[in-house]
């Protein structure tokens, strides 16, 4: 268990040099219900990371990153999406509001939800099975994860 936790960190950073995302699209494009301005903090972003098409599974995750609803954690988003890709599985890391901005409950969910609609409205496109796609989140986006799977 020591030896699997000194080499994860490896992996995880040697995998970030692979890393190949798309541009980052809109996740409302008419503007996000509540906003409370125009600023980057106010327009969450969803950004693709396709795995080599010779490894793709079908599969996809979205990833929330942590940080307590405060922050967005930076290791918590590319690293997991080239991870995910060395598995075959896409991945797509959603830059949601935070309460740091202004934002309150249910506004990150709303992200969250709006982003799993996102990615299987264009699973045909992406060549995804959108029965095979998930959503995983650290910190602050645990108890969503379990809320949207009953969804």
């Amino acid at each position: 268990m020591k030896l699997l936790t000194r080499l994860l960190p490896f992996v995880l950073f040697t995998s970030l040099v692979h890393a190949q995302p798309k541009d980052a699209m809109l996740l409302w494009p008419d503007g996000p219900p509540g906003a409370l301005g125009k600023a980057e903090q106010d327009i969450p972003t969803l950004t693709p990371f396709f795995p080599d098409t010779n490894k793709a599974t079908g599969a996809a995750m979205v990833i929330c990153p942590g940080g307590g609803y405060a922050r967005l954690a930076p290791h918590e988003g590319a690293t997991y999406a080239t991870w995910l890709n060395e598995q075959g599985i896409a991945a797509f890391v959603l830059k949601y509001r935070l309460g740091s901005a202004g934002y309150r409950h249910p506004v990150m969910l709303q992200d969250a939800a709006r982003a799993i609609q996102l990615v299987r409205a264009n699973a045909a496109e992406w060549k995804l099975d959108p029965k095979r796609i998930g959503i995983i989140g650290s910190s602050a986006h645990r108890p969503a994860a379990i809320w949207l799977r009953l969804c």
